[in-house]
């Protein structure tokens, strides 16, 4: 349900981009709402499948988020029953029974999702949305 026009022509490269993500989020989400997951809490939950057991810290690390932002998205995880507390030093994570089950259901739909976005806006731009991805993730911020 988009209240707002489908394409907003603008100049700014800001702008494009976050109704971009905006509307990939979307979909994303969308994709996943059979399996009760959103883009964002299926991209955390394989960042802890890949560590298998991580603290906030090192788990923000390995998927490249603030540490503040881990700490909210971290406790919706663990109310849903997707992660839990083992033993060990400090608070440390991993996914439980659930979260696996999740997972392994949800990789299918990512997958898919994928397909269809590049079946959508072709190969090659599919492409240069990673590697436009990357560069603008390193742009450098110049402080007066």
């Amino acid at each position: 349900g988009r209240s707002m026009p489908r394409v907003y022509k603008s100049p700014c490269y800001c702008i494009n981009t976050r109704r971009s993500a905006n509307a990939l989020k979307e979909y994303y989400d969308n994709a996943f709402k059979n399996v009760d997951l959103t883009g964002a809490q299926y991209y955390l939950l394989t960042g802890l499948m890949e560590l298998e057991k991580a603290n906030i810290t090192q788990w923000a690390e390995y998927v490249g988020l603030e540490r503040s932002t881990m700490v909210r998205n971290v406790s919706t995880l663990e109310k849903h029953g997707l992660i839990h507390v083992i033993k060990g030093k400090g608070k440390v994570f991993e996914l439980t029974e659930f979260g696996r089950d999740t997972i392994e259901k949800a990789i299918p739909i990512w997958e898919k999702t994928q397909n269809e976005i590049k079946e959508y806006i072709g190969e090659e731009d599919a492409e240069a949305i990673r590697r436009i991805g990357e560069k603008l993730q390193n742009l450098p911020i110049i402080k007066e």
